[in-house]
């Protein structure tokens, strides 16, 4: 990463700074050997002014066939654009069911309607897996022949969802075409409201306090105590405190687990710091 905090979201940059600490706790059977940050290609897509050409009419004809009813309604000029001086942070870890080397590629659900996350984590799943493949000794690459089918090469980047929210998982893509499925995508969600929050407490990893109020069994006295270890671990560094805070008000405020009269009873405890907690979720 060229800055410390390459996200606009202040939950991705706790999430991503304190990662090592905190996918042990997410994920037991994954081990963290090397945070890795993949630069992202960017494909820059222009309207181009004038109306689609005769000839470009004329390729959608070609291809009556398989789109009979189809018309051209606008053209785009594109450019690839390899250094982006855009960054995905992902995790080489050793894994629970090979020796072999994976990439983990975690995507955090900050909001609740988000539409366009599976598609994100994606076109970061294509990347980091491309980068895991050449960084890979040879002798841990793997490829398999299917009979009728070539050569499949195998996907080394595990792709995730951190969720927070228990009633809008974001589902796995399935593009369909004339009945077909045409294209798919699957990943694997870290529920966090199935992680009992005074089993994180007690471990005293405070870099992951912030998520506790998407946790089962996380109540006032719980997120009083774990506001209380941050200000003491982070006396005297308001800056960092404020962080930490603001993401934890952010998660409370999002909480599908706790009533209003829990949340104004753990506000309580934020009450003495308010002047520390941001408003809005942008990191600077």
């Amino acid at each position: 990463m060229q800055s410390k905090r390459p996200y606009k979201h202040i939950l991705k940059n706790l999430f991503h700074e304190q990662a090592t600490e905190i996918i042990p706790l997410l994920l037991p059977e994954f081990q963290v050997t090397r945070v890795i940050d993949v630069e992202l290609p960017e494909l820059k897509k222009i309207p181009m002014e004038e109306p689609p050409s005769v000839l470009e009419q004329g390729i959608v004809g070609l291809a009556g066939l398989a789109l009979p009813e189809a018309k051209i309604l606008k053209a785009y000029r594109t450019e690839f654009i390899e250094h982006s001086g855009k960054f995905e942070r992902a995790y080489r870890a050793q894994g629970p069911h090979t020796s072999k080397p994976v990439y983990l590629v975690i995507e955090f659900q900050t909001d609740r309607e988000d539409e366009e996350l599976p598609r994100r984590l994606v076109l970061n799943h294509v990347q980091v897996d491309h980068y895991a493949k050449q960084d890979m000794a040879p002798e841990d690459r793997e490829e398999r022949v299917e009979e009728g089918k070539g050569t499949f090469v195998t996907t080394y980047a595990y792709p995730m969802v951190l969720c927070s929210f228990p009633h809008n998982i974001p589902e796995p893509i399935q593009d369909k075409f004339g009945g077909k499925i045409m294209f798919a995508f699957n990943f694997q969600t870290i529920n966090l409201w199935e992680m009992d929050a005074r089993e994180v407490l007690n471990r005293h990893v405070t870099a992951s306090y912030f998520l506790l109020p998407a946790m089962n069994n996380a109540d006032v006295a719980l997120l009083g105590l774990a506001i209380a270890e941050l200000a003491q671990q982070f006396q005297g560094n308001d800056a960092e405190l404020g962080r930490h805070l603001t993401g934890l008000h952010v998660m409370l405020q999002q909480s599908d687990l706790l009533s209003e009269e829990q949340k104004l009873g753990a506000q309580e405890h934020l009450q003495p710091f308010m002047h520390l907690i941001k408003s809005d979720t942008f990191d600077e």
